[in-house]
């Protein structure tokens, strides 16, 4: 299992959807997901701190295992498959017993958010689906050059850029 950070949130006007890049520092790999709108809205909120009015699905499931005894240790991005990403919660019961819960990444990142716990992912699944760090910055590198060859302005944000 490597360790995994989120590194950006952004959205894909032309679908809606939101796409969250994942960092796994010691084998300089990313992995990419689109996630949707709910889902990614949940994870940039709680990625910046902001509490909502009333409790979002990943706040009230942390309430919920709270409540009664539970203790999310970790979230593991556990397989890829038929361009899928599938997540497994890592819970420790009120009595001492482990369990592993199925669960979309989308709403495992945003309870992991929550909880301050780590986020993981089988090697296997940085291997099939992860792109290299330095493949991306040469993309984003290539999409920032101008037609005919000038760049663009900076406009003072650093790491990956999604449109």
């Amino acid at each position: 299992m490597v360790g995994v950070d989120l590194v950006s949130v952004g959205v894909v006007e032309e679908t809606a959807s939101v796409i969250l890049v994942l960092r796994a520092a010691a084998l300089g790999r990313l992995l990419v997901m689109e996630v949707g709108l709910m889902e990614g809205r949940a994870i940039a909120l709680e990625a910046e701190g902001v509490r909502t009015p009333r409790p979002l699905t990943h706040e009230l499931t942390h309430r919920v295992m709270e409540a009664l005894g539970g203790t999310l240790t970790r979230v593991v991005i556990c397989d890829y498959r038929d361009r899928t990403f599938f997540a497994d919660l890592e819970l420790l019961t009120a009595e001492g017993r482990e369990v592993l819960v199925d669960a979309r990444p989308s709403d495992a990142i945003a309870l992991a958010l929550r909880a301050g716990v780590p986020i993981v992912a089988e090697e296997a699944v940085l291997e099939a689906a992860g792109v290299p760090e330095e493949e991306l910055e040469e993309e984003l590198e290539e999409e920032e050059a101008t037609p005919d060859g000038a760049e663009k302005e900076d406009d003072g944000e650093k790491g990956p850029v999604l449109h």
